[in-house]
């Protein structure tokens, strides 16, 4: 073949390729003619702010977090209770810890010994943890658990509920370890019946894997209802790292108690006396219930933000689902408001955002439906609670359209007048059913992997546009009703939810979505990160420790510098080819920008902000930079997340190797260039003269 021949072959290819792939297709490793193309050549953009086009207000609604009551999110997370199986509720240990509700282990076991749970006494559920010793007085008997983080000098508040029988010496309570006793309490059981004590220890010694121990000398019949142990800088029972992380965010809302717990969820079991509240299992492990409703709006009082409640609709009922609302909304002259007033809490909570069930499309859902059948559903439990208060707003569950294509429309026929927002969630799931973390190992797939993450906002705006214009079509007296996204992260590997960790590629993936929801800020006005603590979260905690994954840090700097006002912006620069969305389903946006540019001003429009996030792997992006007026301050605030692997996460052993990274900029004017760094996330400050 001659030379002539050979380049017209070439050329022809060349064409043919960029014809199938538009702007540059990814192959099944993730590379793209686009990139080839663009080997050695310094990507260039430009951003045009029009401080004079206002095109909307968000609403900060959509900035809000879901948090669920099962995954350790609350037991074990937030919440200050040190103990597991603190009402001795569940199975039994296995081999030496037989006859010992799980979590705990025996003191003392000999033939002369008894172990068991007792499903006929019992402080509360249905089962208490029972020890009959019939041994000599200077024999030592009880129960203890350990993994325990102690602090040498710091205030442990125990409380217990015990019954003893012919017990003639003190029980003992005592923090110990390696290197022996920590603190001890005794108390001499006068009668039979069941008694509470309450008492501190203080420990003289600081131990990461210390035990908490119960135990008598000599015989008698010992029964133990319940134990808690929490650290006395507790706030309301929450723990004081968590409450003070989470006010830092100043979050508008938080949506609770699930999830697809709430399809099983009883309210009523969650108030009243703590230690009173029957147990249930909840998916991995016995929930005590000691987070009800009245500690939720504790907690949301503590970190000033709105409650946002899901009621059960799986398994609930309608008159369940209204007395909930009375006890939230009503006054004490009302039955559940009186009883609200008997926990200690007279005033009304006056409640306003409510969401009938969870994904009651799915059949992994407890009390799946088809979409009449929850469509009848949600219009009973709606008009149940608007006659207990007219004024809250309702949430009805959506579906994806092209996967549920009848579920809203059932619902806009039955229910059309009975809801002000229709939820939809996603979690970048298209790699979750075969991929594990492992598998990042590979870089080749590590960069496609990265490149679905952080394009999946755009397959989620998207799905807003689309059901926006579903429920235009179908309700157009309705334009009130608005999505309410009120689940959404990148659950994007086989993992449980609490072992699913987040690296600095998420970050970009939650500044998308961020913006994806101020560009459809008409439709969307409710959003709920799923979720906060422990489970796929923002917060990671264990006793010992806590550090903030960069989804928080994302979303520190998008609460903390944007403002109400979108503002209109211009935007070139190359683009790379749109990854699927879900697998088998493309993204509508063939092409997709490596400049993902959002400005808002603030409420005094003396602030503006500009938002970028540089999509591009490896690549600065030189970016020319102008306004359409300026009269800014030469001086420029630059609020950066970034890191030189975009796989960086942060850890207990390293909490701070990704943090918001403040600098400035002098003697700037309109235009300037900036060089966005790769993979990063970059908010600039421009104040008014």
């Amino acid at each position: 073949m001659n030379g002539k021949n050979t380049i017209g072959t070439s050329i022809l290819v060349i064409i043919f390729l960029l014809g199938m792939i538009g702007c540059g297709s990814t192959d099944t490793k993730g590379f793209s003619i686009f990139d080839f193309l663009n080997i050695g050549k310094r990507l260039e953009g430009e951003v045009v702010v029009s401080t004079s086009e206002k095109i909307g207000i968000i609403n900060p609604d959509i900035y809000g977090l879901f948090t669920e009551m099962c995954f350790y999110e609350f037991n074990s997370g937030m919440w200050a209770e040190m103990l597991k199986s603190r009402k001795f509720a569940g199975d039994d240990g296995w081999d030496e810890r037989y006859g010992v509700v799980g979590s705990w282990y025996p003191i003392g076991r000999t033939q002369n010994t008894h172990f068991m749970h007792d499903n006929s006494t019992y402080y509360c559920g249905n089962q208490s943890q029972k020890i009959i010793s019939w041994e000599k007085p200077h024999h030592k008997t009880g129960i203890g658990q350990g993994k325990l983080f102690f602090e040498k000098g710091k205030t442990y508040q125990v409380r217990i509920n015990v019954k003893q029988n012919e017990i003639r010496t003190p029980l003992v309570f005592a923090l110990e370890g390696k290197k022996g006793v920590y603190a001890t309490y005794k108390i001499s059981l006068q009668d039979t019946d069941w008694n509470r004590f309450s008492f501190n220890l203080k420990p003289t010694q600081t131990d990461k894997n210390g035990k908490f121990t119960i135990s008598f000398y000599g015989s008698g019949t010992l029964w133990m209802g319940s134990a808690s142990l929490m650290p006395d800088d507790n706030i309301s029972g929450f723990r004081k790292d968590v409450v003070e992380a989470l006010r830092a965010l100043h979050l508008p809302n938080i949506r609770w108690p699930g999830g697809n717990m709430v399809s099983e969820y009883r309210w009523a079991e969650s108030i009243g006396d703590r230690d009173k509240r029957p147990p249930r299992f909840i998916r991995e492990l016995w929930d005590p219930f000691d987070v009800g409703i009245d500690e939720f709006i504790e907690l949301c009082r503590l970190i000033d933000t709105k409650p946002y409640i899901a009621v059960n609709s799986g398994d609930g009922t309608a008159k369940e689902a209204s007395n909930w609302v009375q006890y939230c909304n009503a006054g004490a002259n009302t039955k559940y408001g009186k009883l609200r007033a008997k926990n200690g809490h007279p005033k009304p909570y006056r409640i306003k955002l409510w969401g009938i069930g969870n994904e009651m499309f799915g059949n992994w859902q407890n009390g799946h439906v088809d979409e009449e059948t929850y469509a009848r559903r949600h219009l009973a439990f709606a008009k149940a609670m608007l006659a207990v208060d007219k004024d809250i707003k309702i949430v009805a569950t959506g579906g994806r359209y092209w996967k549920y294509p009848r579920w809203n429309q059932a619902l806009f026929k039955i229910a059309g007048d009975y809801f002000d927002y229709l939820s939809l969630h996603s979690y970048a799931k298209k790699y979750r059913r075969h991929m594990k973390k492992k598998d990042l190992e590979d870089k080749k797939f590590a960069e496609e992997f990265y490149y679905y993450i952080v394009s999946s906002p755009y397959g989620v705006e998207e799905q807003i546009y689309e059901t926006d214009k579903e429920i235009r079509a179908a309700l157009p007296n309705r334009p009130d009703i608005k999505v309410a996204f009120d689940e959404w992260n990148c659950w994007a590997y086989l993992e449980p939810y609490e072992h699913v960790d987040f690296a600095l590629r998420d970050a970009l993936y939650t500044a998308g979505f961020f913006h994806a929801f101020r560009r459809q800020h008409k439709a969307v006005t409710l959003a709920n990160f799923s979720k906060t603590v422990n489970a796929m979260p923002l917060i990671k905690v264990k006793q010992c420790g806590m550090f903030l994954n960069p989804q928080y840090l994302a979303f520190k700097m998008y609460l903390d510098h944007c403002g109400p006002i979108l503002l209109k912006t211009g935007v070139e620069c190359d683009s790379y080819p749109a990854p699927e969305y879900e697998r088998g389903r493309p993204q509508a946006k063939g092409c997709i920008p490596y400049l993902d540019v959002s400005a808002t001003m603030s409420k005094h429009e003396n602030i503006v902000y500009v938002a970028v996030i540089n999509l591009h792997a490896d690549k600065n992006i030189k970016t020319k930079m102008s306004f359409d007026k300026w009269d800014f301050s030469s001086v420029v605030k630059i609020f950066e997340l970034y890191d030189d692997d975009y796989m960086t996460e942060n850890t207990f052993e390293h909490p701070d190797k990704i943090t918001i990274k403040e600098n400035a900029l002098s003697g700037i004017t309109s235009p300037f260039s900036y060089n966005f760094k790769p993979h990063s996330v970059t908010i600039m400050e421009f104040r008014k003269k």
